[in-house]
């Protein structure tokens, strides 16, 4: 059972992790594509407030106005660099001097400049967008802007998505376990351990119930031999009431008392007993004619309680003594085919 348990939970752990893998991924795009957005959204408002003021500086011929105004707009956050380039492509001004004079003729450049409106444009380039305007004279306002610094937060809400999963993982499985050990487990080994005690206690039961019959069925026996000795006239009928079957498939039975003296003898073969028993009790030595009835009744009588089987010619031979308060009280014989 606590491996089904095991099973269990392992196959949910899997489950789970397949649920809330693709969730997080998710979960962590749109945060990387928010996160981006967000510092278009701020170059975008770093350019929108920056162009009336180059407006005016190209109005005035100003060109002091007009580069300072241009970098400071390098200089707003993740903003890598600001330039201006006229209807030819050709750069205008930039923040980097060495850029002065330069053509942009790369298909990116010339749809900002053909466009005549405010675009973004993902660059070549991974992480590097290009934001354009266009402003006075027909110039065009352009603006390389990273968003590296996104992917780099997104990475961060990414690996705390991915903590916050398996936290909830390892507890909705220390939950599953609870409640399997709650509902199931502990049930299992409460009725487990209940069937073991109430099959022990129907051994114990079946043991001691055998044991009481056993003991009765000797009690009996020792007292129908106790009664034999003290009153022989009614041996026969008593034996024959407690004695039945085993006489009726015997060939011969003897019952000794404490003292190894016959008090009842039966013999259909005429072959085992030597007399008619009469009122005289006889000793077992004299009663019967087969010296080996005599070597099991000796057996017998060193394991009071265990039946001694022997044989003798065509005849099977078995005895029992009977004790009681460590005494031998009588000894029972049977003479069956072998």
């Amino acid at each position: 059972m606590k491996k089904n348990i095991i099973f269990l939970a392992f196959f949910t752990l899997l489950f789970i992790c397949g649920i809330f893998y693709p969730i997080v991924n998710l979960l962590s795009k749109d945060k990387a594509k928010d996160l981006q957005n967000l510092i278009l959204e701020k170059a975008q408002t770093a350019l929108t407030t920056t162009i009336p003021h180059l407006n005016k500086a190209i109005q005035n011929s100003d060109d002091i106005s007009l580069l300072s105004n241009i970098e400071r707009l390098a200089n707003a956050s993740n903003v890598t660099s600001c330039f201006i380039l006229d209807k030819n492509s050709r750069v205008i001004i930039h923040n980097n001097t060495n850029e002065w004079n330069t053509e942009k003729h790369a298909q990116i450049y010339n749809e900002a400049v053909t466009q005549k409106k405010e675009i973004i444009q993902k660059m070549p380039e991974d992480n590097f967008f290009l934001l354009s305007e266009p402003i006075s004279n027909n110039y065009t306002l352009l603006c390389i802007v990273s968003v590296q610094k996104s992917e780099e937060i997104a990475k961060y809400w990414q690996i705390k998505y991915y903590s916050i999963a398996s936290a909830v993982t390892m507890l909705i499985i220390i939950i599953l376990c609870f409640l399997s050990k709650l509902l199931i487990l502990s049930p299992f080994n409460r009725i487990k351990n209940s069937l073991e005690n109430k099959s022990e206690n129907a051994k114990d039961e079946k043991y001691n119930e055998i044991t009481d019959i056993f003991t009765t069925e000797r009690d009996k026996i020792s007292k129908k031999i106790e009664k034999l000795e003290e009153d022989n006239e009614s041996l026969i009928k008593i034996i024959e009431y407690s004695h039945a079957t085993s006489i009726d498939d015997s060939l011969a039975f003897i019952i000794l008392n404490s003292s190894t003296e016959v008090v009842y003898s039966h013999d259909s073969t005429g072959k085992v007993i030597k007399n008619n028993l009469a009122k005289n009790k006889r000793h077992i030595l004299e009663a019967v004619k087969d010296p080996n009835i005599v070597k099991i009744v000796i057996k017998a009588n060193e394991t009071p309680g265990t039946k001694v089987t022997g044989s003798s010619g065509s005849y099977k031979i078995s005895a029992v003594s009977i004790n009681k308060d460590s005494k031998i009280v009588g000894t029972v014989i049977k003479i069956t085919e072998n």
